[in-house]
């Protein structure tokens, strides 16, 4: 069932589980709890479509951070809405901790994470993903055989819009209740027990809805807001240990090299492409052999065809995506005319596509070397709440987004392994930026990837973290967190699965099987 803030009566809303933020991960938790029986109270503050939201607006002491806006949506399905469906799990080493990576340990067993996760692969329809060159057959690989890189194959989820896939039987089930609309501005206690939220939309109504549980599920930024906003201590709910807010990760990435000329071969291996009923892209990892003997954080890397302001094939894939994304192109009439003016390439690109290979570049594009990296899991980065306010009263957030040494050292290190193999193999040459020493250079080139983690960490023990490994928040009875932001370490793994893994691992706990969420469970999502 689908209300508004305002249209709930003036007592309060009560459920057995109160879940804040309907994306994937809230969504995964919501929906479980209610196959397990219990009564869910959905708070979204949204409507009925994900948008990007003014609410989002975030402040900047450090490097540009423009996903904490552009990066997330608000309405039902989160920022699930903007997902492209891209699912890729933690290594193995991300879940048992690496030495040279200091606390970047998992307080999960690994056997007990795989189960979760492959539950997760069923909840996202690719459960026969393995996520390795088994689901690909291409001779690139082997011609990269040496070169310190694995593969890896990502896999885009044919649910990759999880709202739109759900909306039908959320607003059927009349055990979930969503509420459009309102936002959490501060969780409430009774004693020392949380018992639920205050909520306010931009109207001005205001409502308190209580619960035996409540889940924040509001992502790695708002998560870590919501608690450094509430509880009467001065530093927030949680932050008994000073972490709260700290150890912000994201996956930095960057061009670091450039394809010449533009190699057709190559450009078909890493390029989109489908295997079933949906999509995946091949990736080269660092290996894990390398890390370690490097002493070096993870990096993916991989080619992508990067379109000028005056390609025909870019103007029309930059307005389909803006589309995709429920939000008007910019400069529209611009991108409309490139693409009138151009139709040869783009009837050129829709042919080879259809034979499953890329198309030669147009002259306004260009084939690059991307890398992403992982971050240190207790780096520089960090949150804190400013003195500003938004529009609903609640104080702003502050983000402290860096990039250090370690990251430039395994982007460096990818950069160079997959320029020297892709020339050895005979595959192509690859010429690496000049700037690949300077690490000044690296900080000012370095985007975000809106693959945001680690602010609420989870630990085994308090002294070392915000939430314990059942996602419940240290001193807070009553409080659970999902998403990004329990992630002690993030690896260069897509973070949905995860997230998904988790959500249905906490609706295990809340519905009282102690023993499926420490096993897994049998049965399907």
């Amino acid at each position: 069932m689908f209300t508004s803030l305002r249209r709930l009566d003036e007592r309060p809303a009560e459920a057995d589980v109160l879940v804040v933020g309907s994306g994937p991960g809230g969504l995964a938790l919501a929906t479980e709890l209610r196959r397990r029986g219990a009564e869910v109270l959905l708070l979204e503050s949204g409507g009925r479509r994900s948008v990007l939201h003014p609410l989002n607006e975030v402040l900047t002491t450090g490097l540009p951070f423009p996903g904490g806006r552009t990066g997330r949506a608000r309405g039902f399905g989160g920022t699930g809405q903007l997902w492209a469906g891209g699912c890729l799990p933690l290594e193995d080493s991300d879940v048992v901790g690496r030495p040279w990576v200091p606390g970047s340990a998992w307080p999960v067993p690994l056997d007990e994470f795989r189960r979760w996760q492959d539950q997760a692969t069923r909840f996202f329809a690719i459960p026969t993903a393995t996520f390795g060159p088994d689901d690909v057959t291409d001779d690139v690989a082997t011609c990269l055989d040496g070169s310190g890189m694995e593969f890896r194959v990502l896999h885009h989820s044919p649910r990759f819009r999880v709202g739109d896939h759900l909306r039908r039987s959320v607003a059927d089930d009349p055990g979930i209740t969503v509420v459009l609309g309102g936002t959490a501005v501060e969780v409430l206690e009774d004693g020392d027990r949380v018992t639920g939220v205050r909520a306010r939309d931009l109207s001005g109504a205001e409502r308190v809805l209580r619960a035996r549980a409540t889940v924040l599920a509001c992502g790695a930024l708002e998560n870590a807001r919501l608690l450094l906003g509430s509880g009467a201590a001065p530093g927030g709910l949680g932050n008994h240990a000073g972490l709260l807010g700290a150890g912000l990760q994201d996956h930095p990435y960057w061009y670091l090299g450039e394809v010449l000329p533009p190699s057709g071969r190559l450009a078909t291996f890493f390029q989109v492409r489908r295997v079933g009923d949906h999509r995946v892209r091949p990736k080269l990892m660092l290996s894990p052999a390398v890390q370690q003997d490097r002493g070096l954080l993870g990096a993916l890397a991989d080619l992508q065809v990067v379109h000028g302001p005056h390609s025909p094939v870019g103007a029309l894939k930059r307005v389909t995506d803006a589309l995709g994304q429920r939000r008007r192109p910019p400069a529209l009439g611009h991108e409309v005319a490139q693409v009138l003016a151009g139709p040869g390439p783009l009837v050129r690109e829709l042919r080879h596509r259809r034979r499953g290979a890329a198309a030669p570049l147009d002259h306004h594009s260009r084939l690059l070397l991307r890398v992403q990296t992982e971050q240190p899991p207790l780096g520089d980065s960090h949150l804190r709440l400013s003195p500003r306010r938004d529009a609903l009263g609640a104080r702003r957030l502050e983000v402290h987004w860096t990039v250090g040494a370690a990251e430039c050292a395994a982007a460096t290190e990818t950069a160079r392994r997959v320029a020297a193999q892709a020339e050895a193999g005979g595959l192509a040459r690859v010429r690496l930026v000049d700037w690949l020493e300077d690490p000044s250079a690296f900080r000012r080139a370095a985007a975000d990837y809106n693959h945001h983690a680690g602010t609420t960490r989870m630990a085994a023990d308090p002294a070392e973290g915000v939430v314990d490994p059942d996602c419940a928040v240290y001193g807070s009875p009553g409080l659970y967190l999902v998403g990004g932001s329990v992630f002690p370490s993030s690896g260069v793994a897509n973070p949905t699965l995860t997230i998904v893994a988790l959500a249905l691992r906490l609706a295990a706990f809340l519905a009282g099987d102690r023993h499926a969420a420490a096993s897994g469970p049998g049965a399907d999502v």
